[in-house]
Order: C-alpha cells, then structure tokens, then sequence
C-alpha cells in the first residue's frame, strides 16, 4: 500500500493546495490506476468542474482538470 498526496491546483495564481491522501491498495498495475486514483480524489474530495486536481503518485505529479465525475452530484 502506498500513500499518494492529493492536491488542488490553481493556474491563474499558480499555486496548489494539499486538501488530503489517498491509499494505492492495488498490488498490480491493471492500466488505470492513476486514473483511478484521479477520480476518486475529484469524490472523495468535491472537486468541482473546471478545478485541476494533482495527486503525487511513486515521485510523478499527475494532474487532470475535472470535466464532470460520474457518481458526484455538487450540492
């Protein structure tokens, strides 16, 4: 199990926020896990759309900017 940092970054003012961690319980590569892992932390951490969310996965900064996350419905 590894632990990766999940952060929201802002472009305009070229910052970023840690906002929490997520768990890599997978033991084997399947294709998608940073993918994954990307759309778990839009969940699990309300990323709306139009934010770019970054998650430090094995040394790699991997960032997505959220679209629309299935399964989350903003409140």
């Amino acid at each position: 199990m590894e632990t990766c940092l999940v952060y929201l970054v802002n472009k305009q003012r070229a910052s970023k926020i840690q906002v929490g961690t997520l768990m890599e319980r997978r033991r084997t590569e399947r294709g998608n896990n940073i993918v994954d892992l990307l759309k778990l932390a839009a969940i699990r951490y309300k990323v709306l759309s139009g934010q770019t969310v970054q998650i430090n996965f094995r040394g790699m900064l991997v960032e997505m900017e959220i679209r629309a996350v299935k399964g989350f419905r903003p409140k």
